[in-house]
């Protein structure tokens, strides 16, 4: 391990996806320690960027940087408690069912290739309409329901896999049970595999809350990255040329989960020896 981590650390690609994921992380836990409320009315409507409002004023009169700063916390709060529930459930129908086996494995399987059929933003679209009143939280629930199976099935591969290898017959012999073999010899060993699913699921979770968040179906208690699109959408502010409005969470939505989607895809190239050679 040492030495695919050296790998990873030397690798220019990794460091600029990461310096760009970490700044834009702590940009959403420190920024609002630093700014104005995002529902305080401090301008004139469509007020152009100036020292006094660095990305301008909205159609209200709000301070777009500050909307800014408090979209990104809660986007990233959507996608992280998304993709953890997610990956829970994941988890525990693709882990627990493939080392398990037999009928238990299959039902959860087809359980899993069910939720795969099922188109997504439609799905996702009806679940959110059902709720007129919509938490950050909630909406990461309604993600993770209909987010984790893709996630399920490559879990499910590589639980497959690693149980038949020599370590496991091993921990076997020597009287370990299914719990602690589970948890404590396979689980470890995919802890960098895991780690590449989760950042898949929390960039998707972001794209899909901009998703219903332009269509007035996202959170509704609170800012983030997608509703600003939606106002500003709402209100013609692409029309009326108001760029600062729109393309700041915009390119934020594109930057972060571009970025979180190449960290996992060069950890995969790192510890995959048959992709190691396009480090």
């Amino acid at each position: 391990m040492p030495g695919r981590l050296e790998l990873l650390s030397k690798n220019n690609r990794f460091q600029i996806v990461v310096g760009i994921v970490l700044f834009i992380v702590l940009v959403g836990i420190l920024g609002p320690f630093f700014t104005m409320s995002p529902e305080d009315y401090t301008g004139g409507r469509y007020e152009s960027p100036s020292l006094d409002h660095k990305l301008g004023t909205n159609m209200f009169g709000n301070d777009v940087w500050a909307q800014t700063i408090y979209g990104i916390r809660h986007s990233l709060m959507v996608g992280l408690a998304a993709g953890l529930i997610a990956l829970i459930i994941a988890f525990a129908v693709g882990g627990i069912g493939g080392y398990g086996g037999g009928l238990f494995d299959e039902t959860l399987n087809l359980v899993s290739n069910v939720f795969l059929t099922l188109p997504m933003i439609p799905v996702l679209i009806v679940l959110s309409a059902l709720f007129k009143q919509r938490s950050l939280y909630l909406v990461a629930f309604i993600i993770a329901v209909i987010a984790w199976p893709g996630a399920a099935r490559a879990i499910r591969s590589q639980v497959l896999s690693l149980k038949e290898r020599g370590f496991v017959d091993l921990a076997r012999i020597t009287g370990k049970g299914d719990t602690h073999i589970l948890f404590l010899e396979i689980f470890p060993n995919m802890l960098a595999y895991i780690f590449i699913q989760f950042c898949t699921m929390v960039g998707t979770a972001i794209v899909m809350e901009a998703g219903i968040s332009l269509l007035g179906l996202g959170p509704t208690t609170v800012v983030t990255l997608g509703s600003m699109l939606h106002w500003s959408i709402m209100n013609q502010a692409v029309q009326m040329e108001v760029w600062w409005w729109f393309l700041p969470p915009g390119f934020i939505i594109i930057t972060f989960t571009g970025s979180i989607i190449m960290i996992g895809s060069v950890i995969d190239d790192a510890l995959n020896p048959k992709l190691r050679g396009v480090l």
